[in-house]
């Protein structure tokens, strides 16, 4: 009875094992479709198993079984890989990446990957400012350094086209002038600028002037000069106005005038 026992859990131990084996024998080959003449399974595919035999072992009839193919594109990197094939018909596509648009300036007819690498060129017209020039006029009747405007600058305009290169969404990537078209001429700007060299006489006549009228205003403050109009006057006034004064010059030969005028009417007097 023990022996009877042990037989049977050894038969219901192996054919589960065994029928889940011959399950597996082509499932990576598309599954069984007969056997070889050699006692080995054929797979849909055409090929053998390597381990799962037929039933009969190599005395078995011989199934005349054509394998299923499934022909296609088997490379998974390709564009047009098919999953279900089975076998390769040497159709794949290799993958290329570039720009697919026929209207861009770097079209590539041999892509089929487009990755927004595509340019566009266009024409772009615009007005721009010519800017006037500066020339310089001497003239040796007046001071060193003396400056007189003769004529003012005016700026001129003129038309530029441009060739515009962008990427699909505006971004500029290239510009570059292609033509110019002057709309205004400028107006050239004329300063006349003096080169005469002041004399060191005139110099100290001022600076002596410029002490003697100080000096004569301080002791007549009851004349008519003009340092004693300026005296009255507030603080921040009086500080501008004695500035003016010394760099204009001229008030202090008005002065330096009205000084001399007074003395001679008071030597006058006194004969």
């Amino acid at each position: 009875m023990k022996k009877v026992v042990v037989c049977l859990f050894v038969l219901v131990s192996v054919i589960p094992i065994n029928a889940y084996a011959r399950r597996g024998c082509c499932s990576h080959h598309g599954g069984v479709a007969g056997c070889s003449s050699s006692g080995r399974q054929i797979c849909n595919d055409g090929t053998l198993s390597p381990s799962c035999t037929c039933g009969g072992g190599s005395s078995a009839p011989v199934q005349n079984v054509r394998p299923n193919y499934v022909y296609g594109c088997t490379d998974s990197s390709a564009i047009n890989y098919n999953p279900s094939a089975n076998m390769d018909n040497g159709s794949c596509i290799a993958r290329k990446e570039g720009c697919m648009d026929t209207n861009a300036v770097n079209y590539d007819s041999t892509a089929n990957i487009d990755n927004n690498s595509c340019h566009y060129e266009k024409m772009v017209v615009g007005k721009e400012k010519i800017k006037y020039k500066t020339k310089y006029k001497k003239n040796d009747k007046l001071e060193k350094d003396y400056k007189k405007v003769l004529q003012k600058g005016k700026a001129g305009e003129k038309e530029v086209t441009y060739k515009v290169t962008e990427d699909k969404n505006g971004n500029l990537i290239t510009r570059e002038e292609v033509a110019e078209k002057v709309i205004t001429e400028p107006t050239t700007k004329i300063v006349e600028v003096g080169t005469k060299e002041s004399s060191g006489i005139v110099q100290l006549l001022w600076v002596i002037s410029l002490i003697v009228c100080f000096i004569y205003a301080s002791k007549n403050k009851d004349s008519n000069l003009i340092l004693n109009k300026i005296r009255p006057q507030k603080l921040l006034l009086r500080i501008i106005v004695y500035f003016l004064y010394i760099v204009l010059i001229i008030p202090t030969f008005i002065d330096i005038v009205i000084v001399i005028i007074e003395v001679i009417k008071k030597l006058t007097n006194k004969k």
